[in-house]
């Protein structure tokens, strides 16, 4: 019963995501996350570097980048684990909730399951949507979340990403042709790749079982052929003398 409770609960989440992403009325890019080692431990330095300060996730472990990554201890203790903390713990921000609401005005949220309530295509456009706002208390707005709290702390990921940022028009500026009513530019390579490689690490962290999944999906077929082969020639030689 509580299992069905919690596919209950995840489907309505992602359900009430949905909407609240369509309902913001700005269209989204798409993108489907790179489930290869390297890209996800690229991905996790990312997060690590750029996202751990703020936002935790408290149902991933330092360990899975070990277990699932092969990423040695060493390589995680140097590269992702900030202050004092033991490579089984979760990745917890040391931030606190009190520091977040007397710099931003909100707690920043946990972004453990944002890819299954949200999606990749979501976080990806997000994190592409910062625009510069005078208005906002940080200096950004975002075309896909609007009036976040959100500094933009991607501004300087790659050379190219000033520009870039620099670029990108408010909703409703100019002709755009879009469904939020404005022209995007065209995204770097430089900065799409790391921006593709940090939605990706997310869409793992959500469900770091997927590594696995997709290992072992190849031997499930292969086995599942061999058994329909085999399958096969035990009813063509059980048949031979009846037909």
């Amino acid at each position: 019963m509580r299992i069905v409770a919690a596919a209950v609960a995840i489907a309505l989440l992602g359900l009430a995501g949905s909407a609240f992403a369509a309902g913001e009325g700005a269209s989204l890019r798409s993108m489907d996350p790179d489930y290869s080692k390297e890209t996800l431990r690229e991905g996790a330095r990312s997060f690590a570097n750029n996202c751990l300060g703020c936002h935790s996730l408290s149902r991933f472990r330092y360990r899975n980048l070990v277990d699932d990554l092969g990423m040695t201890k060493q390589e995680v203790e140097q590269d992702l684990m900030k202050g004092t903390v033991s490579i089984n713990d979760h990745m917890e921000s040391s931030m606190t909730e009190e520091q977040a609401r007397d710099w931003f005005g909100a707690a920043a949220p946990d972004l453990s399951l944002v890819s299954r309530v949200r999606g990749p295509s979501w976080i990806y456009s997000m994190l592409l949507g910062f625009h510069r706002d005078s208005d906002s208390a940080t200096g950004w707005n975002n075309r896909v979340f609007p009036q976040a709290a959100m500094p933009n702390v991607l501004y300087n990921l790659t050379p190219e990403a000033p520009g870039y940022y620099d670029s990108v028009p408010p909703p409703g500026h100019g002709e755009g042709s879009g469904a939020d009513n404005g022209e995007l530019p065209e995204v770097p390579e430089g900065l799409d790749a790391e921006v593709r490689e940090l939605v990706s690490f997310l869409a793992y962290a959500s469900d770091p079982s997927v590594v696995a999944r997709r290992s072992l999906g190849p031997w499930v077929l292969g086995f599942l052929a061999l058994l329909g082969l085999l399958t096969y020639l035990v009813k063509r030689e059980y048949w031979r003398d009846v037909h």
